[in-house]
């Protein structure tokens, strides 16, 4: 079996064979010298010998320099009995697909019967040959190293080597090897075994783990560590190294239509071009689902200016080989490709010298260069090639550092909520207010919320935002209405992502419940996106909330999807006029006529009208004329932390809005 053929022999295994043939023998614990020439026996306790021998060479933990045990044979003992105790042994040896006794200059001494069927020699040509005759000329050095670790350590030793088959072919064999006597003579004890199919295997399995299945170029397994060697001759040796990735354009409409079966010859015969227009030296790999990489390391002696410019020549020979047609069982199909490049070290005219300026080298990985060339390609259209172009711009560096901030912020409670007055058009009083987060940071100061509102959301922290400003919210208007500040309303923006969140009416109740607030003094403001974002969904959360009283308001209305659709369909109670459409109220007759439009659909369909971002009395004015029922903005008063607010209802500067 092949399992015996690569594995190492159990233990003690040919210790056994020798035990088997003492009691053959008629013998047990019996030691003796090694057989002299003369002896009648001697071949065959020689082969005992050697099979004990071979045991040590296979059992490199048993017994290490131990003189072998040989049976002394009687010389009553005829020659069929010896013959039968020699076939006896050759049978059990056979097992071993190799194994000899050498003396010191490697002459064989014995040799077993599966050895010559093995090795596909006659015994009288290895009678007369050396272990070394048999070995490829190339694994010289190596037997002879293997011998000498023998010779000095005296212990199993092993290397794979190759031996001629036949004086034709070279075959991989383990060669355990250890320092014996055979008979008077001092040698080695070798046991070789076969590991050509362990080899092939394994080369199967490193093939399969390096290439890709569909189109047979090498994978990003293997790109990885010939990106590394390539980037390291590149700084040992000055000469840059280029890496392109082609990406096809909208690869997927061709497995839409055509189905999966055309994609995947389509990508064979992509692979198929770009291996025919690559140069000796190009690695072309497959590294995505339709993305290629190729990698140019060029000679050592290349000037920077040439392998741009050979990079550059080879992008567009690849971009012309992909807008030939394509064909699929006879139909035509086209395609375009995108290409970014990005060289090793970075081929800016001034990078040398701001890297020896600033002590600093460039680190980015290859790889991630050519992709942002790649993505700015797919991003001008497609069909183009684009170099990498450095930009020395923190701004990446600094998002990273203020998502990072911002999980501080929230461990520190860096969060607090400023409110802004809402108030009626009619009497100026205070009818309700809007939460709005804000975060003091430690070095920046106050971090904008059009800043930090989608980093939350990017990081995923935006629903535990939402979640406490709602609390907080709910617990500030319980905490005025103890004061003797009764407002009619708190309101709480809610982002798509809380609204999209399974969860959210429960922490909606959780807040209810432990503030103990009326329902009906919430309103939550939402944008036309999120309602037409998923319709269905909406409509029905709407409808849950709405059954508990909640108010929802419709902000920034007329920057969306405005429609009399949307607002029939959903359950609103108020629209908020976008300040865009206030800022230039007054000098604009476009914006009058749209506010005009606004009032008077909130009429129809029985809505509340906020108009945001009021800064003048004029536009107080003209917004009261026109019908808008309430105002917020800074005219009325900026958003202020909740005790600064308090103390603008107690010193008489803002009222509470009294319900005729």
């Amino acid at each position: 079996m092949e399992a015996n053929r690569i594995s190492a022999p159990r233990e003690g295994w040919l210790r056994t064979v020798v035990d088997r043939f003492y009691a053959l023998a008629g013998l047990k614990d019996i030691a003796g010298d090694p057989p002299m020439p003369g002896d009648a026996n001697a071949p065959h306790a020689a082969q005992a010998h050697s099979a004990a021998v071979a045991a040590q060479a296979a059992d490199a933990a048993a017994d290490q320099g131990a003189a072998p045990l040989v049976p002394s044979l009687p010389g009553a003992a005829g020659p069929d009995y010896a013959d039968a105790v020699s076939r006896s042994f050759e049978n059990t040896a056979a097992a071993v697909d190799f194994l000899v006794h050498v003396d010191a200059r490697l002459h064989f001494l014995y040799v077993s019967d599966a050895s010559l069927r093995f090795a596909g020699y006659h015994r009288e040509f290895l009678l007369g040959a050396t272990l070394a005759d048999i070995v490829t000329p190339e694994h010289h050095e190596r037997l002879e190293a293997l011998i000498a670790r023998a010779a000095h350590s005296g212990a199993v030793e092993k290397d794979t080597i190759d031996l001629v088959k036949a004086l034709t072919y070279p075959l991989p064999v383990e060669l355990r090897v250890q320092r014996a006597q055979y008979g008077e003579t001092t040698g080695f004890a070798v046991a070789g075994f076969d590991v050509s199919g362990w080899q092939g295997t394994e080369a199967a399995l490193t093939h399969a783990l390096h290439h890709d299945p569909l189109t047979g170029l090498p994978n990003q397994t293997a790109l990885a560590p010939a990106l590394q060697r390539a980037q390291a001759d590149a700084d040992h040796f000055g000469v840059p190294v280029a890496l392109l990735l082609l990406d096809l354009d909208d690869y997927q409409r061709v497995n839409r239509a055509l189905g999966y079966d055309a994609g995947d010859e389509l990508l064979r015969e992509t692979a198929r071009r770009l291996t025919h227009l690559a140069l000796q030296g190009e690695m072309i790999a497959r590294i995505g689902s339709d993305e290629f990489a190729i990698l140019i390391t060029p000679q050592r002696h290349a000037a920077p200016d040439e392998v741009r410019a050979a990079a550059e020549a080879l992008g567009r020979r690849l971009l012309t080989s992909i807008l030939q047609p394509y064909s699929f069982r006879n139909q035509p199909v086209h395609l375009s490709a995108s290409i970014g490049i990005a060289f090793h070290p970075d081929q800016r005219p001034d990078a040398s010298a701001a890297s020896e300026a600033d002590g600093s080298a460039d680190t980015t990985p290859l790889i991630r260069r050519a992709d942002q060339a790649l993505q700015q390609a797919k991003a001008i259209g497609g069909n183009t090639l684009t170099l990498h172009v450095p930009v020395d711009d923190p701004t990446d560096a600094m998002r990273l550092k203020l998502e990072s901030d911002l999980y501080d912020g929230v461990r520190n409670g860096e969060f607090s909520l400023h409110f802004q007055p809402i108030t009626s058009s009619a009497s100026r009083g205070v009818v309700g207010v809007e939460a709005l987060i804000r975060w003091q940071h430690p070095l920046h100061g106050l971090v904008p919320p059009s800043t930090f509102i989608p980093l939350a959301e990017s990081v995923g922290l935006i629903n535990y935002l939402g979640n406490w400003v709602l609390k907080a919210a709910c617990m500030q208007l319980t905490q005025w209405d103890e004061q003797g500040i009764e407002l009619q309303y708190v309101a709480v923006n809610v982002s798509p992502q809380q609204f999209r969140n399974p969860r959210f009416r429960e922490s909606v109740e959780e807040a209810i419940e432990l503030t103990g607030v009326d329902p009906g003094r919430l309103v939550f403001e939402i944008t036309e996106s999120l309602l037409m974002h998923d319709p269905q969904h909406a409509k029905t959360l709407l409808e849950e909330l709405t059954s508990l009283g909640i108010r929802f308001a419709v902000d920034d209305f007329g920057t969306g999807y405005s429609s009399l659709a949307y607002l029939q369909r959903f359950p609103l109670s108020k629209l908020k006029i976008d300040r865009s459409f206030v800022e230039n109220l007054i000098t604009s007759r476009n914006d009058q006529a749209i506010v005009n439009a606004v009032v008077g659909l909130a009429r129809t369909l029985d809505l509340e009208l906020v108009a945001e971002g009021v800064e003048t009395e004029a536009q107080r004015e003209l917004l009261t004329n026109m019908g808008c029922e309430h105002i917020q903005g800074w005219l009325v008063c900026k958003a202020l932390p909740s005790e600064e607010l308090q103390q603008r209802f107690v010193s008489g500067a803002l009222h509470v809005h009294e319900v005729q």
